[in-house]
């Protein structure tokens, strides 16, 4: 497929990330970020004629967002507040439901309302195991 659209992304989450894992949509969310940002060491060493480093681990973390659902909603705050990691998976779209992101995470989340606006849910996740691309 070639470029897309972000309408068909989706977050799906499994609370109880036991084999095999069963991840569902959570929420009314509308907008991830996966950051794999990798970390660089310094290797410099004396007689180099400038700085020279190396790549260690990607670091798996990001954001979810969307709308204040009183059904889904508490759904995903039982899960934050939980404190147990959880399997979630980031597709940046269903029409292509075997391309995804997914492991471990830890999960914290935040509700803003506002009196000029919807009221929306947000969160930060960072990897708490192993994570891959699919395909």
């Amino acid at each position: 497929m070639a470029r897309i659209h972000g309408k068909k992304g989706q977050v799906l989450l499994d609370s109880t990330p036991a084999s095999p894992v069963t991840p569902v949509a959570v929420a009314d969310l509308n907008d991830w970020t996966l950051d794999m940002s990798t970390d660089r060491v310094d290797v410099t060493a004396f007689g180099d004629t400038n700085k020279q480093k190396v790549s260690g681990l990607p670091d798996f973390s990001g954001t979810v967002g969307g709308f204040w659902n009183s059904v889904s909603s508490p759904t995903f705050f039982a899960i934050v507040l939980g404190g147990v990691t959880s399997w979630l998976r980031l597709m940046p779209s269903t029409a292509e439901p075997t391309y995804y992101f997914e492991g471990l995470a830890n999960l914290d989340g935040s509700i803003k309302v506002s009196a000029n606006g919807a009221v929306t849910i947000s969160g930060k996740f960072d990897a708490a195991g192993n994570w891959v691309q699919k395909p």
